[in-house]
């Protein structure tokens, strides 16, 4: 078999990094590191049938998504500590955009101007969670949101028919005007895609100069990814098919014309730890006291690189 080309920069200073077999599906896959970019993948890639109902459920490769209560009602998940930390960090953002002149407004604006809306694209929104999320806080520094969505499949038809939401599929998204977003959030998903840059390259040009891109995914160069290997859990090939490291990310949003956004997390590193004890009770709650300790999640943050993966912005006024 011929050794294939880098997913994300088609160089063909490929190695293996060696093969494992899935959890789920019984088959054997191969890891792959690009060493001019970094950027490790999985093939064979198991396509996108493998998102059916039965995993939203948690009843596929990965056990701890439950998009059912993520639908019915986002509260009742720990998805909160996640979308506080992303609307903090884009709030901030669009906040030290202000204006000096309109900070000393309470509404941030001038009082002879509507606010502009803050559009905002959730870029494989899921079950809506942090849509309904975004929707319920209404507005950032006095500017109203204005939201969209983007997905396949039975949540994204009840998100669009019965709870009312703009979503887009992939045709559509790529119909969008040039420049449309002001924020655009893919939280945990770039690793689902078999060729990131592909999608990377869409919200570089759906995003407005100055737009902010939220991206999280997991960090490969974390103590814990380096010690494991491919055996580190986040490695699960079914469905985590491209893998990335702080610089590996770095690169990829300069190639579509972002620039690096450095991030510091607290609720998603909480979130990364009590998601994985979903099923443990006595220890997610001994998890959960122990982070409610700001050392404890600056050594968890550490440990994952959490923090290290930069989001983006799209350089502009």
């Amino acid at each position: 078999m011929s050794t294939p080309r880098c997913h994300a920069c088609s160089s063909t200073s490929v190695t293996l990094r060696g093969r494992k077999s899935g959890e789920f599906l019984r088959r054997e896959f191969e890891f792959h590191q690009c060493g001019d970019c970094g950027f490790m993948f999985v093939e064979p890639f198991s396509g996108f049938e493998i998102y059916n109902d039965a995993y939203y459920r948690g009843h596929g490769p990965d056990p701890y998504v439950d998009y059912e209560t993520e639908y019915r009602d986002w509260r009742n998940s720990d998805r909160g500590l996640e979308f506080d930390d992303m609307a903090r960090i884009a709030a901030e953002y669009v906040r030290s955009r202000v204006p000096a002149a309109d900070k000393v407004s309470p509404s941030s604006v001038r009082s002879s101007t509507a606010p502009l809306p803050l559009r905002w694209l959730d870029f494989g929104c899921g079950a809506g969670a942090f849509l309904k999320y975004l929707r319920e806080r209404g507005s950032f520094h006095g500017r109203p949101l204005d939201l969209t969505g983007h997905d396949v499949g039975s949540y994204a038809d009840l998100l669009k028919s019965k709870d009312g939401f703009r979503i887009l599929d992939l045709d559509a998204l790529s119909r969008e005007q040039d420049a449309r977003y002001d924020v655009i959030s893919m939280i945990e998903v770039i690793e689902h895609l078999p060729e990131p840059l592909e999608p990377l390259a869409l919200i570089a040009r759906l995003l407005k100069p100055g737009g902010l891109l939220l991206l999280t995914t997991g960090n490969l160069d974390s103590p814990v990814a380096t010690r494991q290997g491919i055996h580190y859990r986040y490695c699960a090939p079914e469905i985590h098919v491209s893998l990335f490291n702080p610089g590996c990310l770095a690169r990829l949003y300069r190639r579509v014309g972002l620039e690096p956004f450095p991030v510091r997390y607290d609720g998603a590193v909480k979130f990364k730890v009590v998601k994985s004890l979903r099923h443990r009770r006595v220890l997610r709650a001994m998890a959960s006291a122990a982070l409610s300790l700001p050392p404890v999640v600056r050594a968890v943050d550490r440990l994952y690189g959490v923090s290290a993966m930069p989001c983006a912005i799209k350089p502009g006024p």
